[in-house]
């Protein structure tokens, strides 16, 4: 009964926590759109299509898709994650470098968009 309740506990959590995560990124995901929507309606947003960095994207992506499921699958075998967590982090840390460096580039282009 006791082992019954710990993985009720340990799924409940984990459930909370995965939906809190998910609704972050939607939440985030959303303003960026708006952002976008925003720039592209005012016609100041040349830089749509010219994003040479998608590759960070989208291996960031993988990595923390990967990563992920690695730690679930262990922690669900019983086991201690360990390669799953560092390419997580890894994939976090490629997905914070592209959406920095693209605020970045927004703010230099807002300002020389406000220079001209």
């Amino acid at each position: 009964m006791q082992s019954i309740l710990g993985d009720v506990a340990f799924f409940t959590l984990f459930g909370f926590t995965v939906l809190a995560f998910l609704g972050a990124v939607v939440y985030i995901v959303r303003l960026e759109h708006r952002t976008e929507m925003a720039l592209i309606e005012a016609g100041q947003y040349e830089q749509l299509r010219t994003d040479s960095r998608a590759w960070i994207l989208g291996g960031g992506l993988v990595l923390v898709a990967l990563g992920l499921a690695d730690v679930t699958t262990t922690l669900l075998a019983g086991g201690v994650p360990q390669e799953g967590i560092a390419a997580a982090f890894v994939g976090f840390a490629a997905l914070a470098y592209y959406f920095y460096k693209r605020r970045e580039d927004r703010g230099a282009d807002s300002a020389t968009t406000a220079q001209a």
